[in-house]
């Protein structure tokens, strides 16, 4: 079944509002089941919160707004859907000695650039089974920082997860910029930052892949934990494609950034590029993650390289691999679930989002013009 799309706007607080109230029941549902309970019901400024909220407020007051808006339309006290956003940053916390973190928001993403031809960013959504999550289609209208300065109006389509700031999954913007995103674990981790959901929801104001770069470094904050970005745009004359590894800086008012360029090949070279939930150019200590990301890895690379949208698709529906497969069932070991598969064709114009394994249905269930 296709997620719900909810079409929303005005200003952050009533977008986040519009968003609460649309997904209220969803998120009484999550939160009846929500297995940090115990951070919710234990939530003090002096243990985290009173961290990350300043941080937050000092960076993005206009995404607080918009969190408390949801808080708001989904009858949900704030604090206690602030600490859901903060789920991860918390967990790596917390973290002293663990054999592996288990890979419930996993995510495989394939970049295929070629001078000439096909130009597809295309991801698979992985998370809890079980997960409602919807496509939020939403115009944001400027916003007046407390110092005078305003911010200009947002137009985005993100595909959200129950209670959280759009951003964290795939997106794109009136800009023509393409965002998926896949869950890093490095060992870095600081309290005073900014987490993963307000920097995602950032990114999806930038005009263009290098200012979501200069964003993500962090203002004078810094993230608290490391992400990752999958880019590209349609307004990008260079028609390059772009991995972005992210990383906790220590001590440090900002964050570490690696980006690799994934350049446009022509016939001689290849033009695809993989990536799992897995550092692969920025050099920092992370987390041993459970065995998903490995064999997903391992998986692609025995497959041909793709070369047009039908190999990627092919790719990303693959479940060759009967413990680990690429596209994932939350079945045997392997407790993810592919919740859909979202595909940036950037020569036609579209994202395609489909709600099953790509290769065994007629077409995407839903579909998006992306700015030209």
């Amino acid at each position: 079944m296709a997620p719900r799309v909810l079409h929303v706007s005005g200003t952050n607080r009533q977008v986040g509002l519009q968003v609460g109230r649309g997904t209220r029941k969803q998120i009484h549902d999550f939160m009846g089941s929500y297995h940090r309970s115990r951070d919710i019901a234990s939530y003090r400024p002096a243990r985290g919160g009173g961290w990350f909220l300043r941080a937050a407020k000092t960076a993005y007051p206009n995404y607080v707004e918009e969190l408390e808006g949801m808080a708001e339309g989904s009858e949900v006290p704030f604090e206690h859907l602030f600490i859901v956003n903060y789920e991860f940053e918390l967990e790596l916390l917390n973290m002293k000695k663990k054999e592996e973190v288990e890979e419930l928001k996993g995510c495989t993403t394939v970049f295929l650039n070629y001078r000439d031809g096909p130009r597809v960013l295309a991801h698979n959504e992985d998370g809890p089974a079980g997960e409602q999550g919807c496509l939020v289609v939403a115009h944001v209208e400027p916003y007046r920082l407390p110092g005078g300065k305003t911010l200009p109006e947002e137009n985005f389509v993100s595909y959200c997860y129950t209670g959280i700031l759009p951003g964290v999954a795939y997106s794109f913007n009136s800009h023509g910029l393409c965002v998926t995103c896949n869950t890093l674990v490095s060992k870095e981790a600081e309290e005073d930052k900014i987490g993963v959901s307000f920097a995602c929801r950032a990114v999806l104001s930038a005009t263009s892949v290098e200012e979501a770069v200069a964003m993500l470094k962090g203002d004078g904050v810094g993230m608290c934990i490391g992400y990752s970005f999958n880019m590209a745009s349609t307004k990008d004359s260079t028609r390059r494609m772009y991995s972005v590894e992210t990383a906790a800086a220590v001590g440090q008012a900002t964050t570490l950034v690696s980006v690799h360029a994934v350049e446009p090949a022509d016939g001689s070279t290849e033009g695809h590029y993989y990536h799992y939930n897995l550092y692969e150019h920025l050099s920092v200590p992370e987390w041993p993650m459970s065995p998903s990301s490995h064999h997903r890895k391992a998986r692609a690379s025995e497959m041909a390289a793709p070369r047009n949208k039908g190999d990627v698709l092919a790719v990303l529906g693959d479940i060759k691999d009967p413990e680990y497969p690429i596209y994932r069932y939350g079945s045997g070991k392997d407790k993810g679930y592919t919740l859909n598969t979202a595909v940036f064709d950037l020569q036609e114009g579209v994202l395609e989002v489909h709600t099953a394994n790509p290769t065994t249905t007629k077409g995407p269930a839903l579909q998006f013009f992306l700015p030209a």
